[in-house]
Parts: structure tokens; sequence; C-alpha cells
């Protein structure tokens, strides 16, 4: 029986959409008064009080600040070169493997303080003096992360080295040069995108009868993919949607009765660009502007300022580059911009879920589950899920977030940051931010249809360091609006709405995502979740050393964290950023934003690409075959014993091509577990002395537990317990610098375990997953989000 389709009441008088505005007096923002909206006064008004709270420089922030203005090494201009240079080539590196203005009432959003979220762990605030070593003293092996390296560097560099030749000259200020500034002028560098006045989520005035029925629309999504492989023009389109529903109805006339008869109409059955944003972005420096405001612009040039209180004027101005450009067309020419950025609608694609029959269900059944006190076969078994507060008021009678009663309601989502290839022809390197809802059940959690899409970053190239916050910006509001709780209109099954609350439990990503996505240093040269930082020796670094375990093996503090980060906005040049940096391990995030984030806990370390393509390969190829312990004939012995054991069809991708190229040669994530869980000790054994022996089989052992979909503390204990054994075996047979990043962070999956439930979890094979997919529909997935 079909639904019955629910219509708005528009008889009654909504009144204007516009709000009052209200005067706002701030120095920031406003040059003294300015009208804005009241939403905007708020934000003005909750940056000033934390301008001067920062300002104020409370006890953490004072014994920082002091520590600045100690003399720090950081390198001579010689060597900050390099490691500018080299940051630049190793970003492109990764590429290749996998309006700011006095007038915009657009502003950073509401700073709250964040959740007390409890640690497992009680410590004493632990600090190592030493300084970040450069990054050309960073041996960093692209085998060991899963290829995409991590050595953006240790300082916060962009693509221009002509402030590093202008500051580092011993001339002295001249003229130009002003160390007072004017009320107008920003004192950070702002990340917040454009607002969209004119955008209204629930507003039906551009397709009237959005509740059109239609279940069929993969017909009309090979339409357009038809239409997109041949170039057809929309002409051709609109005949063969005609003559698609002839054919269709003589077939079926009640089944097809909605199909559309214009390319308009199927536009408005999909909803193409209906809850959408498309953002125009500078090439340059990734500041977001509004598309229909650039495009009435011919030239229009990038006004966003990274260093707005720099002590020298001229290194105070715009970035100037050319957001759009004129393509010519049959009648004159169009102003489009260069580089795009879509941005789905998570609200739109919330609503659309809970528009199927039986999805509401599906968020309640882990409610009705049976737990058992230590043991963890889901995400609901962990201590996050278990503990996270509902509200940021630190009360003594603090609500859980996760309860039976808001099953259906409250949402615990995980996202992935991560690049890829979506041309075979070119080096193209676009990004996608992906979002899981944690209240599905495992075994349909992470199918596609069950997926968040938030973002497509733009390429072709990786976004470089704390450029990422323009992108992640508008994202943030959205999620803040959703923790506050958002209204889904009415439907059948909710007659007067529902409303919804979601929040981002966890964030799964490889090393170089992790640190963009949360503001963390380079695992060259610290960890993110805990005190341990990389040992020089020579012009490699390491982190080897285990006798002091106890000192550094603790938790990281969030609010120190925060503290830093929010410092880090309020560098006024590159060099006292890097300074800083380089001190403290962090820079800002926009994901810091969401009060009841956790920037430590909150970023698991994958398995996928720590065990399997990182640790496994790095043993097998790096320590055994580089080192000589295993050679070509060795490899070729191992391949043929590798065909003769037979394995279940549902096993993957049977490692065979063991001897092609240098050995294990192209080898996937997936092909690398199965050899490590499978094959590698009846083909290996035979071939290693006594001490690669025992690596070997502390190393399988710890993977052989870990990916048990059932885990217990005991069996925690015990994989944490052979993952430390092994990176002391490589100490003791290899030395102190073959124990890499990837060694170390493994120490940390047993935590992320008790936190998060078993590795199927939360580790990244089905977000790889969505990359190819996301890759062979590239070109749909545009025309769905994007409104041209």
């Amino acid at each position: 029986m079909p639904k019955k389709r629910i219509h708005k009441d528009r008889s009654t008088d909504i009144g204007p959409k516009t709000r009052n505005r209200v005067e706002c007096k701030c120095t920031l923002h406003c040059n003294g008064s300015k009208w804005v909206d009241p939403r905007t006064f708020e934000r003005h008004r909750q940056e000033m009080e934390r301008f001067r709270t920062i300002t104020s420089v409370p006890q953490s922030t004072s014994q920082f600040r002091s520590s600045m203005s100690s003399p720090v090494d950081v390198g001579s201009s010689s060597t900050s070169k390099r490691r500018r240079k080299q940051e630049e080539e190793e970003e492109g590196q990764d590429s290749s493997n996998t309006s700011y203005s006095d007038g915009d009432e657009s502003n950073q959003t509401d700073y709250q303080k964040p959740i007390n979220i409890p640690t497992k762990r009680k410590h004493p605030k632990f600090h190592q003096t030493e300084l970040i070593p450069d990054d050309e003293n960073l041996n960093n092996d692209s085998d060991d992360n899963g290829g995409s390296d991590d050595n953006d560097g240790l300082n916060d560099n962009g693509d221009d080295n002509s402030y590093k030749k202008d500051f580092n000259n011993n001339e002295s200020y001249t003229e130009d040069d002003d160390r007072g500034f004017s009320d107008d002028d920003v004192p950070i560098e702002q990340f917040t995108a454009p607002d969209f006045d004119d955008f209204d989520f629930e507003s039906d005035d551009e397709y009237p009868d959005s509740n059109l029925e239609f279940n069929d629309s993969w017909i009309l999504l090979w339409i357009l993919k038809y239409q997109a492989r041949f170039r057809l023009p929309d002409v051709a389109i609109n005949s063969l949607i005609k003559f698609f529903r002839i054919v269709l109805s003589d077939a079926d006339n009640k089944r097809f009765k909605n199909f559309p008869t214009s390319s308009y109409m199927m536009r408005k059955v999909l909803e193409f660009g209906k809850h959408s944003k498309t953002y125009a972005v500078c090439p340059s420096c990734n500041k977001l502007y509004n598309e229909s405001e650039i495009r009435s612009t011919s030239g229009f040039k990038c006004n966003h300022v990274e260093f707005p209180n720099h002590p020298r004027r001229n290194l105070r101005k715009p970035c100037g580059t050319e957001v759009t450009d004129r393509v010519p067309t049959t009648s004159g020419f169009i102003i489009k911009p260069k580089m795009v950025y879509p941005l789905p609608s998570l609200k739109a694609q919330i609503i659309a879920m809970y528009r199927r029959p039986g999805f509401e269900s599906l968020l309640e059944k882990w409610a009705n589950r049976d737990g058992e006190a230590g043991l963890y076969t889901d995400i609901y078994d962990g201590e996050i899920w278990k503990t996270f507060p509902s509200s940021t008021d630190n009360s003594a009678e603090q609500r859980q977030f996760f309860t039976p009663n808001t099953a259906d309601s409250h949402l615990g989502i995980m996202i992935n940051l991560d690049w890829f290839q979506p041309f075979d022809s070119a080096s193209y390197s676009t990004g996608a931010i992906y979002g899981v809802i944690c209240n599905l059940p495992r075994e349909v959690r992470f199918k596609k249809e069950n997926m968040l899409i938030l973002a497509l970053l733009p390429g072709p190239n990786e976004v470089k360091l704390h450029k990422i916050n323009h992108y992640l910006a508008p994202i943030v509001d959205e999620l803040l609006e959703f923790w506050s709780g958002v209204n889904l209109p009415p439907s059948e099954d909710h007659p007067e709405g529902k409303k919804i609350r979601l929040a981002v439990i966890c964030c799964a990503n490889d090393v170089p995502a992790a640190r963009k996505l949360c503001g963390h240093i380079s695992a060259l040269a610290a960890c993110y979740r805990c005190y341990k930082r990389a040992n020089v020796v020579g012009r490699k670094a390491n982190f080897g050393g285990f006798e002091d375990i106890s000192e550094w093996f603790q938790d990281r503090d969030p609010e120190e964290h925060r503290t830093n980060a929010e410092a880090w906005r309020y560098c006024k040049t590159r060099d006292e950023r890097d300074t800083h940096v380089s001190a403290t391990l962090v820079r800002w995030s926009e994901m810091l934003r969401l009060p009841y984030f956790n920037p430590i806990r909150h970023l698991v370390v994958d398995p996928m690409h720590c065990l399997f393509l990182g640790i496994a390969k790095w043993i097998v190829k790096k320590l055994w075959i580089d080192g000589g312990k295993l050679s070509k004939s060795d490899l070729k012995l191992m391949e043929n014993r590798a065909k003769q054991i037979k394995l279940p069809a549902d096993m993957g991708r049977i490692p065979y091509k063991i001897s092609t190229g240098d050995g294990f040669s192209g080898f996937t994530a997936d092909q690398w577990k199965s050899f490590i869980l499978i094959y590698a000790i009846p083909l290996m054994w035979d071939l290693l002395v006594t001490s690669d022996r025992n690596i070997l089989a502390n190393f399988v052992k710890a993977c052989s537990l870990l990916t048990c979909r059932i885990i217990n503390n005991d069996m925690l204990n015990q994989a944490h317990d052979r993952l430390l054994q092994v990176a002391l075996l490589i100490e003791e047979n290899y030395g102190q610098e073959f124990i890499t990043p990837n060694i170390h962070l493994s120490l940390h999956i047993t935590d992320c375990c008790e936190d998060y439930g078993p590795l199927y979890s939360f580790w990244c094979y089905s977000f790889e997953r969505m990359n190819g997919l996301l890759g062979n529909n590239l070109i749909i997935l545009i025309l769905c989000l994007c409104e041209k």
C-alpha cells in the first residue's frame, strides 16, 4: 500500500524568514558598530570573550609563553628552507600515492567548554624538553605507513617560501613595518565558511512536490551515467527519458506512472542540489567563498589573510589568487570558479535514512542485546559508548548520551578522512570524509547505502596541514547544530516530527589524515596518544627505548591539547607557529569546536594501516628481504608452497605473487592480513633464524588474538604483551633505529579495543572499499551533490 503523502500546511501566516538584526559593537569583526543577525551577534560576543580569556594568559598558557620567549634553536635559515622544501616534496608524494572581509557576517562558531570524558589512566602531566628534529633528520619509509607518507613536516609550512626569505634577512624594519594595529584588524586566521543567507533547507519552492514517490530511481541514475559516458546534451537526454517513459508505461503502467517526463522532472524526483551547498575555493589558500557571490565579479581575487597581525605590514596582505575563470561560450563568456567544494547536507542524508522502512528498528537493536563485563563483541561494549555524556555541564548527575530510551534518536557516528585516485590515466588525488552510524548493527553498518558522505575535497593534490580547516568549518557547523538537536520534518510515523541528536564519537584514519583532522604533529616526531617523543640518532628518528615506558606510556591531556591549539591560532608569524608546534606538538583543528570531542581518545589507531600495511610489510620487506634474510630463491619457494595451500572461497584475495618484483609487490592490506594470519608461519618458518622466528611468532599471535570477532580483557592483555615483545626483539636484534612509529602505535591498539570493542568495529577496511565505489561513480556522485 503506497504511503500517504505528507503535505505541509501553507495556509498559516509563517511570516518573513529574515530575522531582526541587532547592533554588534565588537572590534574583532564589526569595526566598532555593525548591524548583524542575532546568531552572528552571539558568535561575535563569545569570540570576544574567548579572545580576552586567551590574552589574559592563564597559568598553563603563561608557562608556554615563557618557554616560547626563551631561546629556541629552530634551525638556521638554510635548514628551515630545506625543511620546507622537503615537506612540499613529500606532500606531493602523498597525493600521488593514494570572502573574508569586515562585512562578512560569518565567524567562528561558539566555543563551549569540553566535556570531561573520563580517562582510563590518572597520571601526572609528563613533558619532555627536547626539541623536535628537522624533517630532514626523520627517516620515513613509505612501506611503513600503507602507501601514504607522513613526512609533511614538523613545522607549519605553506607552499610559499618568500616569507622565510623576507623575514630571515638582516635588514631592519622599514617604514612599512607596523607594530600597532587598528581595531578592524582580525587577530587570528579565520577558517569560517560564508553564510548562505538564501539557503532554506525546508523550503519546497524549487520543487513544490518533493514527496513524489518513485522507487526505480536506479533507471534515472543509469541515464545520467549514460549521458556522462558519451557526453550527451540535455536535449538528447530529454528525448531518451520520454522514450523510457513510453516503453515502461506500456510494460507496467501502475508501477511507472510517476516516471519523469523530462530532465527537469528527473532532477525533481532525485532532488539534485536541493539540500547541498557548493563553495568556490581559492586554489592557493583553500579559503571558501559563496559561489553565487563571486560569479558576478570577473577576476575575483582571494582576500584571505593568513597572518592578520604579522609585525610586518607587507606580510599582512591578502592572498590575491584569482578564484574565478572566464569560460568562453557562443554568446560571450561566463564566470566560473577554478575549484569547487560540494558539501552534501548531513541533515538531508539523515532524513532520507529515517524515511526508510525499518530503519529506526535497526537503530534500536543494540539496546536489546545482553552484555557481559570484560567481553567485547561490538562498539557498544566499549568504554566510549557506555560513558559518553549527554551534555557539557560536567554535573555530578551526568546523564549518558546513549540509553535504551534514546536508541533511535541519539546517534553516534564514526568519521574517516582519506584521499584516493579516481582516475586511472591521470595523477589526481581527491579526498572524502565519510561517516558511519554506529547505532546500526555491525552487519549493515558499513553497507554503502548506510554510509554518510560529509564532504568531497577537491584535487588535484591533498590539502596541506591546517588548511583543511577551511573545509572542516562548515561540516563542524552542521555537527554543532545536530549536537543541540535537529527536528526532522513530519512523516507518517512521526506526524509532529522527531528530534535527533548526533555526536562524533570516533575518528578512524591512517596517520597522515589523522594528524590533519585533529591537529596533531607528524607521527615521525611524537605519538599523538601518549607522551613518547622520537629519538634522533644521526639523521634518523626512531621510537626505541622502552626502559622508561612507565613514564611516557600515559594518555595525553585533552584539555592541555585544546589550550595549546588555541594558542597556535594567536601566533602572529609562521616562525612563531613553527616554534609553537615544535614545543607543544599540536596545531588548531576545527574539530576542537565540538565541545564533547576528545582529540586523544576519539582518534583511534587504525589496525589496517598499522598492523598489516605498516608492521607486517616493514618486517618482511625491510628487515628480512632488504636485510638479506630472505633471498629470491626463498621467495620462489614460498610462492610454490602458497599455491599448494587450499583455502575456502570466502577468504578474500589469495597472496600468491610473493616473488614478483622485489617481493610481495602490490600486496593490498587484505592480502597482508591473509598472509600473516594463514601463510606466514608455514611458508617462512624454516627459512628464518631463531630470533626472527620469535619476532614472527609473537606478531602472528598478537594479530590472531586482535582479529577475533569476540575478545576479552585477557586476550587484550596477551596481545599487548606480544606486541611489546615484538618491539623489544626488533630493538635487541636490529637496533633502536628500526623501531618505527607504527611499531610504537601498535602498543595503543588494545586501548582502542577497550574504548570501541573488536577491531571490526573501527578499522578502515570498509572505508577503503568506499573509495573504490566513489572512484567508479565520481561523476554521478558530483551530479547528485552539486546543483549546476
